[in-house]
């Protein structure tokens, strides 16, 4: 008897898309197509289950058919009645290698084209998990990249969604043959200088002659259960959050040394790599994390480690982080911030009860207009000695007030500071006055800094 189901991937999609991820049927999902096998059975499953999609298909430009695979990703589209984009990979991307940039540069791409609520989906299946587990072992990858690929994840503003992701390659080919498909087979597969090709044409056949043939299968199921071991930290951290910055929005750039010192050595690893995930800092080695932990330990007060372009000190209680040093470049001449705005060397400045629209996010406001619209204003760095006036008329050494704000040793003298003609310090570049929002029924002050450093 001829078996009426359909067949397991249309079953399998149907389930995740409208089932367990309960997306309405007639929601538009954006496909990432690349026109080879995997994709292709993404396609013609979601065509026969009745998605409404959108393909996006991405021009890497590194072989001489390119052009014609993104000719095929454009008819294919229009076979199923569906349409497509073309997207143009940048020649002059930065990664660790051709892969990376690849796939940091399609990523990019595809996210630029989602809107806040839209799905792409992507055809990884559980073959893909398991090389990209064993890729990350041979890295010596964290959790982070043990769990490989999440089944859903944030990308852009948007969701990227992996429904084949327990299905294997086999389940896909036999898909294709049944419904007697034809796609594109990029020689990157098969190509050694890759080192997923390697890992695919080498070593998992090299397994499977060993004794392990359902290493794919076993590998894949590692990854899922690392994934829900980094769902338990990541829970453990944000309730560490919650104690440590309890009245910040996002980790500020700083980190109390007495909540690392009351964990187990584990646990300060794990805080320490979750605090720097949230930086966007890259992952230091081991040697590296170690160091970083000795900054927390005892009498390590106004020590510093670098490394790559971030720094980081240890001032007091707080390990503190910066990016590479800012090199301003500021006109340090007495200046009129006439209205309603103007620029002057490295800097510029406008008027407004809220941050003008032509300023930077990082413009601060800095004083009213009848504190300020017919004061002479500067920039100058600090000097041996010199004195500010606080805001209760007394005079105080400047040196203390950059402690007190943790402007570290090594931005002291380099930081420009701007004044008014009375001795009152008015902005720090990035320490002070923080961000905010103006309250006042006058307009305020704008200063932004961002054209003075390099």
């Amino acid at each position: 008897m001829v078996s009426l189901a359909p067949p397991e991937p249309e079953a399998w999609l149907r389930h995740k898309v409208w089932t367990e991820w309960s997306l309405p049927p007639e929601k538009r999902l954006f496909l990432a197509f690349s026109g080879g096998g995997d994709s292709t059975a993404l396609l013609a499953a979601g065509q026969a289950i009745g998605l409404q999609l959108h393909l996006l298909h991405v021009n890497h430009h590194w072989h001489p058919d390119s052009d014609r695979w993104a000719a095929h990703a454009e008819q294919q589209a229009a076979r199923y009645g569906y349409p497509c984009t073309v997207l143009n990979l940048p020649a002059d991307l930065e990664g660790e290698g051709p892969e990376d940039r690849a796939r940091q540069g399609r990523y990019a791409l595809l996210a630029a084209q989602l809107q806040a609520g839209d799905w792409l989906l992507s055809a990884q299946h559980r073959d893909d998990q398991a090389e990209t587990l064993l890729l990350q072992l041979l890295r010596g990858a964290g959790i982070d990249g043990l769990a490989a690929m999440p089944e859903r994840r944030p990308l852009g503003r948007g969701t990227l969604a992996r429904p084949f992701l327990t299905l294997s390659r086999a389940q896909l080919q036999q898909y294709l043959r049944q419904r007697g498909l034809t796609w594109i087979e990029d020689p990157a597969n098969a190509d050694p200088r890759y080192a997923r090709a390697r890992v695919r044409q080498h070593v998992f056949p090299l397994l499977a002659d060993l004794g392990w043939p359902k290493a794919s299968e076993c590998l894949a199921r590692s990854a899922t259960n690392l994934a829900d071991q980094r769902a338990v930290e990541d829970a453990w951290y944000l309730a560490r959050k919650q104690e440590i910055w309890a009245t910040s929005k996002s980790p500020p750039h700083w980190l109390p040394v007495r909540a690392v010192q009351a964990l187990s050595p584990p646990l300060q690893r794990v805080l320490l790599r979750r605090w720097l995930r949230d930086l966007a800092v890259p992952m230091p080695d081991q040697h590296t994390l170690q160091r970083l932990l000795r900054l927390c330990g005892p009498q390590q007060g106004g020590k510093r480690l670098q490394w790559q372009d971030v720094f980081f000190w240890r001032q007091g209680e707080r390990l503190w982080f910066w990016r590479e040093l800012p090199d301003f470049c500021l006109d340090e001449r007495p200046w009129l911030p006439k209205l309603p705005s103007g620029e002057s060397c490295g800097f510029r400045w406008a008027w407004g009860k809220e941050r003008p629209v032509e300023l930077s996010e990082s413009a601060v406001a800095v004083g009213t207009k009848t504190q300020l619209a017919a004061s002479r204003l500067y920039w100058r760095r600090r000097e041996e000695g010199s004195l500010y006036c606080n805001r209760s008329g007394q005079k105080r050494p400047v040196k203390k007030l950059l402690l007190e704000l943790a402007v570290p040793p090594f931005l002291r003298d380099r930081i420009p500071i701007l004044w008014t003609e009375a001795g009152e310090i008015l902005c720090i570049p990035g320490f002070y006055p923080p961000a905010l929002t103006a309250a006042s029924a006058e307009e305020w002050l704008w200063v932004d800094w961002t054209a003075a450093h390099r």
